[in-house]
């Protein structure tokens, strides 16, 4: 029997797995897929506390690691691990260290795939921080002397994958063009998607069309989610990135 696929997703904030790439996950995850998510933070300096506000500085970063775990629950991620940095100072942390530290869970979980931010397209400076280094860890994953480890051998994972926010595809598509876009069609899971977005209540109340009908305005559920494929130059649009994973894997 086929051990199943595992993917690493390595995001800066609760609730970026959701907005940017929760479909997909959720896709990923009816088909065995396991899906560990590595969270930077715990988002505890996030502008949001509800609407009306119902939490406060002190209180938000429990809340919102509380909301993480519900969503994680309804995407069907298998594992939760923090770096536990600070939100909001990722972009001051030195790349090599986080790049160790991310080696250090590749190593132990052996994805085939790890999906994160690219490191100019992140659109917020944690975002961009931890795609770098992630990158970087990705890079440097089967070189043992790049991080000696008594307890976890060197391990090479096959494919990276960036998240391709909405606000960026025009960007995206008008420097590099269309060849390296994956387009997930995450329309049988998009159900989950809203779900998961509607566990991470703190940040989301702040959508009033999320909880009522008009679920088609907001371009975040446009049914699709994007992907930039690093692993091969070839056109390859996708109604599904599983098996885009297994094609490279």
């Amino acid at each position: 029997m086929l051990s199943p696929k595992k993917v690493l997703v390595v995001l800066a904030h609760p609730d970026d797995e959701t907005f940017l790439c929760g479909g997909t996950i959720a896709a990923l995850s009816e088909r065995n897929v396991h899906i560990t998510l590595l969270c930077a933070t715990k988002g505890e300096m996030g502008r949001r506390m509800g609407n009306p506000i119902f939490a406060t500085r002190e209180s938000l970063p429990e809340l919102r690691v509380s909301e993480l775990k519900n969503a994680c629950e309804e995407l069907g991620i298998n594992d939760l691990k923090f770096l536990h940095l600070r939100d909001k100072m990722v972009e001051f942390e030195s790349d090599n260290s986080l790049a160790v530290r991310i080696v250090k869970v590749i190593r132990e979980i052996q994805p085939d795939a790890l999906i994160t931010f690219h490191e100019r397209f992140g659109g917020h400076p944690d975002h961009c921080a931890i795609g770098r280094a992630a990158e970087m860890a990705f890079l440097n994953s089967g070189d043992a002397g790049f991080y000696p480890d008594a307890v976890f051998s060197a391990f090479k994972v096959q494919s990276l994958y960036f998240v391709l926010w909405h606000a960026f595809y025009d960007q995206w598509v008008m420097e590099n063009g269309l060849s390296r876009i994956i387009r997930v069609n995450i329309a049988g899971t998009l159900r989950r998607k809203v779900r998961a977005l509607r566990c991470h209540r703190s940040q989301t109340l702040a959508f009033p069309e999320l909880w009522g009908n008009q679920l088609q305005s907001l371009p975040f559920l446009s049914g699709y989610e994007y992907f930039i494929n690093t692993t091969s130059p070839i056109n390859m649009e996708e109604t599904d990135l599983f098996r885009t994973i297994s094609k490279l894997g």
